[in-house]
């Protein structure tokens, strides 16, 4: 990771950047006023009583941007469909400034024990965890007439070589991904009320899980519409405009791909 977000639900930036650049960490300032990129460290920054204390958690700086654009107000209802570990849930947490309610849903049991911990220790009290699989479970919630405000679609993807310095990626799970990454589209805007937003990301490079996923959902629904993200708002990140109007981040940043998508009907 290259940057941290510091938890404003228990500190404040500036105390923990004091307190942080006293044990030798060179921060630097960035589009948002509560994270900070690492410039170097003499530690793990995840080994620190203040991480320990849930006042920061390890987060690029990329990957901040999704929780942003969803931007949840303090009544909204949220759904983050593949919640773990439990950084961008916890994001939008602060953002609601634990208000709200977010229903944080996560396939594996080994990653719901990574979310659950990150929920405690930064003390989160507006999540309800649901180690669930959202392709068999979004039945029922709409059998029990469950629909939300915004839903974050942080989808699993092929992954990159940024992150994963021994990635070997075939097309094959390419396509395995982009064709899952289709059904929890679907599947999320099915749960979207009128007029909600919902977020659908990845840290993929590929166009097959990222611009094509988007150009598969707009020729198959007539209920939504692609909202224009502005590039411009993310300074110091390698970012630019890509399929109408969604954002993808390049290296030397961590790549991310960013669509924000409103139910019309």
């Amino acid at each position: 990771m290259n940057g941290i977000r510091v938890n404003t639900l228990k500190i404040s930036p500036n105390i923990l950047k004091e307190r942080l650049e006293k044990k030798g960490v060179k921060l630097k300032e960035t589009f948002i006023g509560y994270a900070f990129k690492i410039l170097d460290s003499p530690f793990s920054i995840g080994s620190t009583p203040e991480y320990l204390f849930g006042y920061y958690i390890p987060q690029s700086l990329s990957s901040l941007i999704p929780p942003l654009e969803l931007n949840p107000n303090k009544n909204d209802f949220v759904l983050d469909m593949c919640s773990a570990p439990g950084v961008k849930t916890t994001h939008l947490s602060q953002i609601m400034e634990n208000k709200g309610t977010i229903l944080a849903v996560e396939i594996s049991n080994r990653r719901t024990k990574s979310l659950k911990s990150n929920i405690n220790r930064m003390g989160i009290l507006n999540v309800i965890i649901m180690n669930k699989d959202m392709r068999i479970y979004y039945k029922y919630l709409i059998n029990k007439n469950i629909f939300f405000d915004k839903i974050l679609l942080d989808a699993p993807c092929s992954g990159n070589i940024i992150k994963d310095k021994n990635r070997n990626v075939s097309k094959e799970d390419i396509l395995y991904c982009s064709e899952r990454q289709k059904i929890l589209l679907n599947i999320g805007l099915d749960l979207l009320k009128k007029d909600g937003t919902l977020v659908y990301s990845t840290c993929s490079l590929e166009k097959e899980e990222n611009e094509d996923v988007i150009k598969y959902i707009l020729k198959n629904r007539d209920d939504i519409e692609i909202e224009k993200i502005n590039p411009n708002k993310y300074k110091g990140l390698n970012v630019k405009e890509s399929y109408k109007g969604t954002l993808r981040v390049l290296p030397p940043d961590e790549p991310f791909f960013i669509a924000k998508i409103r139910k019309i009907k």
